[in-house]
């Protein structure tokens, strides 16, 4: 198994590619805490993933305190982890630049880029303690270009590609590699396809909207020795989407 003995934290998705990944990581071996602000109660200390309950924190990972606190919890019963799954983004909220609000900026940056260096952060020590680990950041293709009217989200992703590189380079001496992941049409868990879903179909080269699973194959090849040498690489999970330009010729293709 891939991760057999391994300690993994999923942090910010309790549901959709996080609970996937749980999934996988479990059958591939790994011990999994879930962190999430979402899901359960303040009180739950597990969730039913499956056919397994899985621990659970609940902790709003964009809360520096309350990062700490979840840190803490995982040292206090796992003493180390191994592999940490930065995936906390929140949907983009949809304003032309110049009606953004100061509101929607800074929800867009904490969510999905300031909970990255906080979790990562927090969560160093126990991954200095397993002697080598891998950090897993959850970017998207609106990182690499942009999307009308979701500057907020768009910034905010972008920030990660940057993000992972540096601590690639920071980090490599403590033996962790850090990743990215950028993805792009992946449908939420169980979502009826929508208009805009099936826009984004008609110009991927898949011909389908990913799935959650898709993503968290990827996390599992980073986060495992498959991948030892792979270290402030960017992969694109997108159905081949922003592998070409799109309306280039007549026939656009």
């Amino acid at each position: 198994m891939l991760l057999e003995d391994k300690i993994a934290v999923i942090a910010g998705d309790a549901y959709g590619v996080g609970q996937a990944t749980a999934l996988l990581f479990m059958r591939e071996g790994a011990k999994v805490v879930l962190i999430d602000d979402q899901a359960g109660s303040p009180q739950s200390t597990s969730l039913q993933i499956g056919a397994q309950e899985v621990p659970f924190i609940h902790a709003d990972v964009t809360d520096s305190a309350q990062v700490q606190a979840a840190a803490q919890a995982c040292e206090s019963r796992l003493a180390k982890v191994h592999v940490l799954f930065n995936v906390a983004g929140r949907n983009p909220i949809r304003q032309s630049f110049q009606d953004t609000t100061e509101e929607t900026w800074a929800a867009m940056l904490d969510r999905n880029l300031t909970s990255v260096f906080l979790c990562s952060k927090y969560f160093l020590p126990l991954m200095r303690r397993a002697g080598a680990g891998a950090i897993i950041n959850h970017a998207s293709i609106d990182a690499m270009l942009g999307n009308p009217g979701i500057a907020g989200y768009s910034a905010a992703k972008g920030g990660v590609l940057p993000l992972t590189r540096v601590m690639a380079h920071d980090l490599a001496e403590l033996n962790i590699r850090v990743n990215s992941i950028s993805t792009g049409g992946i449908r939420r868990p169980n979502a009826p396809l929508s208009g805009g879903d099936q826009a984004r179909m008609a110009v991927t080269p898949a011909g389908r909207m990913g799935t959650a699973e898709d993503v968290a194959k990827v996390a599992l090849f980073l986060a495992s020795d498959l991948a030892s040498y792979v270290n402030g690489a960017n992969i694109v999970v997108d159905g081949g989407r922003t592998a070409t330009t799109h309306g280039c010729y007549e026939d656009g293709r």
